[in-house]
């Protein structure tokens, strides 16, 4: 049996990504964990009228959320998928609408769409949200509030790895300020807006993550370095 993976680059230090860091040991595989990308809280202020919050990522929750802050008892948590379902519920909130496949954010934003009806809801975003899941509702029916900005912070690689994996298209593209990807590397992009910012560029993506979860990723890593 042939092995495929020496090294793998994940543009997340997410606590969430242990089982991957679990699985590098087991196989002896070197992993490296850097996020390119920093954030910076932006002043805002909650506004009224909404009867539901939506929260593309755990870190927009983590932005948002004061300690004091309490839902109305007309007021419902929405979510982009498992992994920040997971993480707001460990905050002690319950989430009443999650997206199955994380990683197609138009799927989801057609079911939120039809699950919401006509009531009113807030997006605690970052300033540069791709704003995929609003895109299609009407304008008087959503609330946009900016609790972030997202900050380029690159380094240089010396040496190349056998699997990249990027997690947003800001980790990308502040990657490649400085780095190249090697011809013979797998890259798996962390869901379709992930994967079209590299197919922008012509860069190869070769695995696209649909629930974007990290037990995708496993089975995933699981399939390229045990392929015969």
């Amino acid at each position: 049996m042939k092995i495929k993976i020496k090294s793998i680059f994940l543009s997340s230090e997410s606590d969430s990504s242990l089982p991957i860091v679990d699985f590098c040991q087991k196989n002896d595989i070197l992993l490296l964990r850097k996020s390119f990308i920093s954030f910076q809280q932006i002043p805002f202020e909650i506004p009224g009228g909404w009867e539901v919050i939506f929260f593309p990522s755990p870190r927009a929750f983590d932005f948002f959320i004061s300690e004091d802050f309490q839902l109305e008892p007309n007021q419902q948590i929405a979510c982009i998928g498992w992994e920040t379902r997971k993480y707001i519920e460990e905050k002690g909130f319950s989430v009443s609408f999650f997206g199955e496949n994380a990683g197609n954010p138009k799927e989801i934003a057609r079911e939120f769409k039809d699950w919401l009806g006509n009531r009113t809801v807030l997006f605690p975003q970052s300033l540069k949200s791709h704003k995929s899941i609003e895109a299609d509702l009407p304008q008087n029916q959503k609330i946009s509030v900016l609790v972030y900005d997202t900050i380029a912070d690159p380094i240089q690689f010396l040496n190349p790895f056998s699997v990249y994996i990027f997690t947003s298209p800001s980790n990308y593209r502040s990657f490649v300020s400085l780095n190249s990807i090697p011809e013979d590397a797998k890259v798996i992009a962390w869901g379709r807006t992930t994967a079209e910012a590299l197919m922008d560029d012509d860069a190869p993506v070769h695995f696209i993550l649909d629930t974007s979860t990290y037990s995708e990723l496993l089975i995933i890593l699981q399939k390229i370095h045990y392929k015969n």
